[in-house]
């Protein structure tokens, strides 16, 4: 059975603003457990060590906010303690979300508009002790449109620690250091596509350089991808959302780098988990 984990006390259909003119989902769970936070039933628990105890899915549908977060069941065959840290992080932002449209409406109930959230956490690839994983994260407060970025987390399955893109590799900075003009280079030819532009590839390239110099290619949103060859990742992703390089129409990047680029370059407990090519990814918000 799926479980349901009510932060308030909230009916059984919670309705989100749709990303960019995505129509958001209406969440309905018939049969679902209800719960309500500050309850002491292992459902409601994030740490509970099994995750069939855990919630499936978060819901909060009340005059300030209405969040919406579910969480693919292949996250719960990992280590329990990944699914707990997605749950946990869920709920912070549930409940910051919910404090600051609290705020916001005390301040200024004549504008203020409800807040919407919606989480949506998947497997993107995962081979040996490695899962990558990426939540698609949608955020209303009142204004023209809402927002949305792409959440990456690389874990290791065996024991649940979240690592960063740079753990997979033998040399943290020689690696950044090589793989710097890819990145660059995939984003040029994003730009380049999109706009519809090919002329301008070398000005979109310039201008990815600029808006990324100085920062650590690997401290941002990163995960895996799977591959063409079963059993093994394909590559790793390196996510940027709007506004990050490019403007707010110009939407989320998502520049795949595929392994052979850098196989040489992992530690070598993780070479053997790549190969193949990077298989193809479906995206909220593309």
């Amino acid at each position: 059975m799926k479980h349901a984990l009510f932060l308030s006390a909230a009916l059984l259909t919670a309705t989100v603003p749709g990303a960019c003119g995505q129509a958001g989902d209406t969440a309905e769970m018939p049969g679902a457990t209800v719960q309500l936070a500050g309850t002491d039933d292992a459902a409601a628990d994030p740490q509970a060590t099994s995750t069939a105890d855990m919630p499936r899915f978060l819901l909060v549908d009340n005059d300030v906010l209405k969040a919406d977060a579910r969480f693919e069941e292949a996250i719960f065959a990992f280590n329990p303690a990944i699914a707990a840290d997605l749950i946990e992080d869920a709920n912070s932002r549930i409940e910051v979300m919910q404090q600051d449209a609290l705020a916001y409406k005390e301040a200024d109930p004549e504008f203020f508009r409800p807040y919407g959230l919606k989480i949506d956490w998947r497997v993107t690839g995962a081979a040996g002790s490695l899962a990558g994983l990426e939540g698609f994260i949608f955020t209303f407060t009142g204004g023209a449109h809402g927002n949305y970025m792409t959440d990456a987390r690389i874990y290791d399955t065996a024991t649940g620690d979240r690592l960063q893109a740079g753990d997979l590799f033998t040399d943290k900075a020689a690696a950044a250091s090589a793989l710097a003009p890819d990145v660059f280079d995939g984003i040029a030819s994003a730009k380049a596509a999109r706009s519809g532009s090919p002329d301008n590839r070398e000005t979109f390239r310039g201008e990815a350089e600029d808006a990324l110099a100085g920062s650590n290619l690997f401290a941002g949103e990163v995960s895996l991808v799977a591959s063409t060859e079963e059993g093994k990742l394909g590559g790793l992703v390196l996510h940027y959302a709007p506004y990050e390089i490019g403007s707010y129409a110009e939407g989320a990047y998502h520049i795949t780098l595929p392994q052979a680029e850098f196989h040489d370059l992992l530690k070598p407990e993780y070479a053997d988990l790549f190969g193949g090519e990077p298989a193809d990814i479906q995206r909220f918000g593309d």
